[in-house]
């Protein structure tokens, strides 16, 4: 098969239209988060109680560690494919296609069979101090979030074919959309008076979904990225193995820094707790998606640029990404530390109060996160970030996680939160240094950069976004 160019021009204008458009399926994505966000403490509430939640907050927090199943394969690949694009070379992006999916699904089928046989067994519902859930529930639950995680392995290979041709946004909007999917089917099964077992089917069933339609959704936008084993080899599965083995360390850090911390409070302060604290980083975790959407626009192109040897726009999105996600995030926060006290007894129904010295921490370290996170992109979307995923899983994961443990038993649910807060800034005392290093700039340009708001950037994305609705309403 001869390579030839990919549609994936780097030019700033091309850049621009898929940002937006990528814009526009983010917008979509948030909307989506938000529903299911704001959504689902108030549903789970009314319908379980606050014990009940609590014990499926914990549960459901164990399969988020397999998440690392995949050996970060999935995401070395898909940034790996992006950069084959920009360079030009097909062939090579299908052979990385076709040899990861091979992967993946042979250690689906290894972790599902060690779970089934290990999870019967194992003593967890002593071990966690469930009063509502019965051990056999316990088993059939972990099992089905167990497999909604390996078919996840496969989505996020999917979802990372849709950067070969530029139509990430595409992919984005079908990503936000299996989780809609996700949820509904979860929110059907627990209104009608479903427990545990019921949700965790739906929930599966939704993703099932989900992902079927996305993968028809590819052969549509790509068609040459195709299943297969005729271009697979171990020779990809080895050169990928490096960063692919090192992007572990981030799906490792957040499962601590997230999941591990619903139990490390549940152990420490009980399940009620855990629905509060959970609840209200939920709510706090708002100021975080500005950041996540940048991340989500800028990763696809800065492989592109890097592949295509743009060292110029390469440096521009790193520096604009920056500005944009600290600028977002202060607004988000400001808005919550308004609407917060006014929200927060309605969206709980009154049965969880509010915790100010959290609220604040949480806030704070929510607007930290936005800065080092964003910077980030620069090692990860090139594969380049060895190093700095040991930081990751040391300090995110393990560091957050001690941290936490240490304060929660010190101080209650403020102390657990200040654990989270001292492990993000340690994260950017390192993360910061390392990505402007390898993009080449300096704090000072950086920092003046990063510290002027977006202005002009937020007027011409509302100028453009009013002209296209102002041309498809006149059609």
């Amino acid at each position: 098969m001869t390579s030839r160019p990919v549609s994936t021009p780097t030019s700033m204008t091309s850049v621009r239209r898929r940002i937006l458009h990528g814009l526009g399926s983010q917008g979509y994505g948030q909307a989506v988060q938000i529903v299911i966000r704001l959504a689902e403490v108030p549903l789970l509430l009314h319908f379980w109680g606050v014990q009940l939640y609590g014990e499926w907050l914990m549960l459901a927090a164990i399969p988020a560690y397999l998440a690392i199943g995949d050996g970060g394969f999935a995401g070395a690949a898909s940034r790996d494919m992006s950069m084959r694009c920009g360079a030009g070379d097909r062939a090579g992006a299908l052979a990385v296609f076709q040899s990861t999916a091979c992967l993946l699904c042979l250690v689906s089928l290894a972790v599902f069979a060690i779970a089934f046989v290990v999870v019967p067994f194992a003593p967890l519902s002593d071990w966690l101090g469930f009063q509502q859930i019965s051990a056999g529930e316990l088993s059939f639950v972990l099992l089905v979030l167990v497999t909604h995680v390996l078919v996840g392995f496969q989505g996020g290979l999917i979802n990372g074919g849709f950067w070969c041709s530029g139509r990430y946004p595409l992919g984005m909007a079908l990503a936000a959309t299996t989780q809609l999917i996700e949820f509904a089917a979860m929110a059907a099964a627990v209104a009608l008076g479903g427990g545990p077992v019921q949700a965790a089917s739906a929930y599966l069933a939704g993703r099932v979904v989900g992902t079927t339609l996305t993968r028809l959704a590819l052969r549509r936008a790509t068609p040459w990225l195709r299943y297969g084993l005729a271009n697979a080899s171990v020779a990809e599965i080895r050169r990928l193995a490096a960063p692919a083995f090192a992007s572990l360390a981030f799906p490792l850090g957040n499962a601590l820094n997230i999941q591990g911390m619903r139990l490390v409070v549940g152990m420490v302060l009980g399940p009620a707790a855990v629905a509060a604290f959970a609840a209200l980083r939920t709510l706090t975790n708002f100021a975080t998606q500005p950041r996540l959407i940048v991340n989500r626009l800028i990763e696809p192109e800065l492989g592109v640029a890097f592949g295509a040897g743009n060292q110029a726009l390469f440096n521009r999105l790193f520096l604009r990404g920056c500005q944009v996600a600290l600028w977002a995030g202060i607004a988000v926060a400001l808005a919550l530390l308004l609407a917060g006290p006014t929200v927060w007894p309605i969206w709980t129904q009154g049965q969880v109060s509010l915790s100010w010295p959290l609220f604040l921490i949480l806030l704070a370290a929510a607007l930290i996160n936005s800065l080092w996170y964003t910077a980030l992109m620069v090692p990860y979307a090139t594969n380049r970030h060895g190093r700095i995923a040991l930081i990751y899983a040391g300090v995110y994961g393990v560091g957050a996680l001690a941290l936490s443990y240490l304060g929660a038993s010190i101080s209650g649910l403020a102390g657990a939160g200040a654990g989270l807060l001292v492990a993000e800034m340690g994260m950017a005392c390192y993360v910061l240094p390392a990505a402007l290093k390898m993009a080449g700039q300096h704090w000072r340009a950086w920092l003046s950069s990063t510290l002027q708001p977006p202005t002009p950037i937020l007027l011409r994305a509302a100028s453009t976004t009013f002209h296209a609705l102002r041309g498809k309403s006149a059609r």
